[in-house]
């Protein structure tokens, strides 16, 4: 009986202890530039209803299979999807230029290495669903089982502006 106790007394610590919902959980503050090189603040990404900040490492073949995924169904989303690029400004300049059909996300771009824990984040590519006064709806990390898994999801939280037609694709 005696090996059964500490699983018991472990179990009942856990549930007594008290924990953060993860409604309440927040974007934490961060700092990015633009693609203009403006500063811009995690708190003013908000866009006035949900929205969701992409991670990327630009220095990853991930980043560019992430970004394919995101515009698999060739789909358009507007500026409440935020790309953040770790990694220089030529990186995310050729990510961009890359990627034009993506429609309107917004582009930002950090250096600063100790940015994924601040986010909470383990690895990349990763998003966070957001709803408008920063409250983290949900994290995702990777590519996902189906390479437009991520389009959909994506859409699904914030939406498309459009779908580029065959005659629009390069």
């Amino acid at each position: 009986m005696t090996p059964l106790i500490l699983p018991l007394v472990l179990a009942v610590a856990l549930l007594g202890a008290p924990s953060a919902r993860a409604a309440d959980a927040r974007l934490p503050s961060f700092e990015a530039v633009d693609i203009d090189a403006s500063p811009v603040r995690g708190d003013e990404l908000g866009q006035g209803g949900n929205w969701l900040l992409a991670v990327v490492d630009g220095g990853l073949p991930s980043a560019r299979r992430f970004l394919d995924a995101l515009g698999s169904k060739n789909e358009r989303f507007g500026s409440n999807v935020v790309v953040l690029v770790l990694g220089s400004a030529e990186q995310v300049n050729a990510l961009r230029h890359a990627y034009p059909d993506l429609g309107q996300v917004r582009w930002l771009r950090s250096q600063n290495p100790a940015l994924l824990g601040e986010l909470g984040l383990t690895g990349v590519p990763a998003r966070i669903a957001l709803h408008a006064d920063g409250r983290i709806a949900s994290r995702r990390a990777g590519l996902g089982r189906t390479p437009d898994e991520v389009a959909r999801q994506v859409r699904a939280w914030a939406g498309s502006i459009g779908t580029v037609t065959n005659d629009e694709v390069r």
